[in-house]
C-alpha cells in the first residue's frame, strides 16, 4: 500500500506540473517566473538552486514527493522534486545566449563606425564646399569623398570677419540581416535608423582651412534578438584642419564628448521589459588626402581616407522588474505560499569599450558639362569594428541554427550623383547609392547638399 501511495504522489506530481503547464504558461518562461528569480530551481547554472516545490490543495494525505521529501500542510501535499543536474522551466532561458544579452554588447561597435562616418563625412563635405567656392573649375565639381548616408548640408561663407558658418543633417536606415527564428537561437538581428546633425564655423587662410564642428548623433534600433530596443545619444565637439594645393588636398581631425545609451529586453521567464542605462565617453579622429587629376572633360580623383572613434561605456546595472505573486503561485498552486518570493536579482553588465577603425580607398570620376556634373563614386573600406558578444548559455540547445556574431571586416561602397552650379551663390548636388560586402548588413543611402555663399 504504501508503494502505491508513493507512487500515486508522484503521478499526481507529474500532472500537476503538465496541467499547469498547459493552462499558465505563456510565450517564453513556462511559469511566468524571471529568469533570475533564484527562488527556484528554474535553471541550470550558479545562478539558480538546484530545487523546485510542488503544491496541489486537491490531495491530503502522507505522501513523498517524486524523487525529494515529504511535507504537509493543512491544505494539502507540498512536493520537494530535486534533479542531479537541477529542475528547471522555462527552456528560453535555457538556450538564449543572444536574447539574455544587454544591447550594449551587440549594437555599441556598429553606432560607433554609423557615428564616426556622419561626423567626419559632415566634415568632409564642408571642407570640399569650402575649396569649391575659391575656384571655379573646383566648384564645377564639388566632389565628395565622405560615407555619410543622406542629408542637407548649407553653408554661409566670408560672412563675418572671413568666418564661414555651416550646417549639416543626414539620416541612415540600416539593418543586421541575420537569421533571426526565436529568442531561443542566438541571432544579431537589429534594425532602425540614425540620424546626425553638425554645425561649424572655419576660416581661410590662403591655402589652408581651420575650423570647429559641434555634432550630435542619435540611434534608435529594435534589437530583434533580445526581444526589446537600443537607443543611443553622442554629443561630441572637435577641429578640423585642411590644406590644398593645385593636386592634392590633405585634411584632419579629432574631437571628443560623451553618450548616454537606454536599453530594454525581454525577461524570458516572466515577460516583462528589462531596463538598463548607462553613459560614456567618445573620442573619434580622421585624416585624408585626395589628388585631382584633370584630362579634357573629366575629372579623376584618388583618394584614401582614416577614420576612427573609442567609446568607453560605463558599468551598469540591468533591472528586472519584479515577479507578482500570482502568477508564481497560479492556478493548482504550483509552488506553495510559504516559498512564494517575487524578488528577482538584477543583471550586472560591466564596462565595455568599443571601437570602429576604417581604411578607405577611393576613386570619383566626373564629367564637367557646364552646370552640371555627374559622377560615380567607387570606395573599398577595410574596417576593424567591435564585434558582438553573447552573454554564455546555460545549456546548450545543439541545434545548427544558433549563429555566431557578425563581424564584418570589409566592404564595398558604389554610388554616383549630379552636382550643379546654378551661380556663384548657389550650388550644390544629389546623391545616392549602397554599401555591400559587409557581412549580415544592408546599408543604401540618398540625399542632397547645398551650399549658399554669400
Amino acid at each position: 500500500m504504501k508503494l502505491l501511495r508513493i507512487l500515486a504522489a508522484g503521478l499526481l506530481a507529474v500532472t500537476t506540473l503538465v496541467a499547469f503547464t498547459m493552462s499558465a504558461a505563456n510565450a517564453a518562461g513556462t511559469y511566468k517566473i524571471s529568469c533570475k528569480n533564484d527562488a527556484y530551481g528554474m535553471q541550470l547554472g550558479d545562478d539558480y538552486t538546484a530545487i523546485a516545490y510542488v503544491y496541489n490543495s486537491a490531495f491530503t494525505g502522507d505522501a513523498y514527493g517524486a524523487g525529494g521529501s515529504q511535507g504537509e500542510g493543512s491544505l494539502g501535499l507540498q512536493y520537494l522534486i530535486r534533479g542531479t543536474a537541477g529542475a528547471y522551466v522555462g527552456n528560453d532561458c535555457l538556450y538564449a545566449g543572444s536574447a539574455d544579452t544587454n544591447g550594449t554588447a551587440v549594437v555599441a561597435g556598429d553606432v560607433a563606425r554609423l557615428a564616426v562616418n556622419a561626423i567626419v563625412g559632415a566634415i568632409s563635405n564642408r571642407i570640399d564646399m569650402a575649396y569649391a567656392a575659391q575656384s571655379a573649375s573646383a566648384s564645377a565639381t564639388g566632389l565628395s569623398f565622405s560615407n555619410q548616408a543622406d542629408g542637407i548640408a548649407m553653408s554661409a561663407n566670408n560672412m563675418v570677419a572671413g568666418l564661414s558658418f555651416w550646417g549639416d543633417y543626414g539620416n541612415s536606415n540600416i539593418e543586421n540581416t541575420q537569421t533571426f527564428t526565436g529568442v531561443r537561437l542566438d541571432s544579431n538581428r537589429y534594425s532602425g535608423d540614425s540620424s546626425a546633425y553638425s554645425i561649424g564655423v572655419d576660416k581661410t587662410f590662403g591655402k589652408a582651412l581651420v575650423g570647429v564642428v559641434v555634432s550630435g548623433i542619435s540611434a534608435d534600433f529594435k534589437t530583434t534578438f533580445n526581444d526589446g530596443t537600443y537607443e543611443q545619444e553622442i554629443d561630441t565637439y572637435g577641429i578640423y584642419a585642411a590644406y590644398k594645393t593645385r593636386m592634392l588636398q590633405i585634411d584632419i581631425g579629432f574631437g571628443q564628448g560623451d553618450t548616454t545609451v537606454d536599453t530594454t529586453r525581454r525577461d524570458l521567464g516572466n515577460d516583462k521589459t528589462i531596463t538598463g542605462k548607462t553613459t560614456g565617453d567618445v573620442e573619434y579622429s580622421n585624416a585624408r588626402v585626395a589628388a585631382n587629376f584633370t584630362r579634357g572633360m573629366f575629372t579623376i580623383v584618388p583618394s584614401i581616407a582614416y577614420r576612427t572613434m573609442d567609446i568607453d561605456l560605463k558599468a551598469f546595472t540591468d533591472t528586472r522588474p519584479s515577479d507578482i505573486a500570482a502568477d508564481i503561485v497560479g492556478d493548482g498552486y504550483l509552488f506553495t505560499s510559504s516559498n512564494t518570493t517575487v524578488t528577482t536579482t538584477d543583471d550586472t553588465i560591466a564596462a565595455r569599450t568599443v571601437e570602429s577603425e576604417t581604411m578607405s580607398v577611393g576613386l570619383t570620376v566626373a564629367a564637367n558639362l557646364g552646370k552640371l556634373v555627374p559622377y560615380l563614386d567607387l570606395a573599398y573600406e577595410s574596417e576593424d569594428t567591435t564585434a558582438p558578444q553573447y552573454k554564455a548559455e546555460a545549456g546548450t540547445d545543439g541545434t545548427a541554427a544558433d549563429l555566431a556574431a557578425s563581424n564584418a571586416s570589409s566592404s564595398v561602397k558604389i554610388g554616383g550623383g549630379l552636382n550643379f552650379n546654378l551661380s556663384s551663390q548657389i550650388s550644390g548636388s544629389i546623391r545616392g547609392g549602397w554599401v555591400t560586402g559587409r557581412d549580415d548588413w544592408e546599408e543604401n543611402y540618398i540625399g542632397a547638399n547645398l551650399r549658399v555663399g554669400f
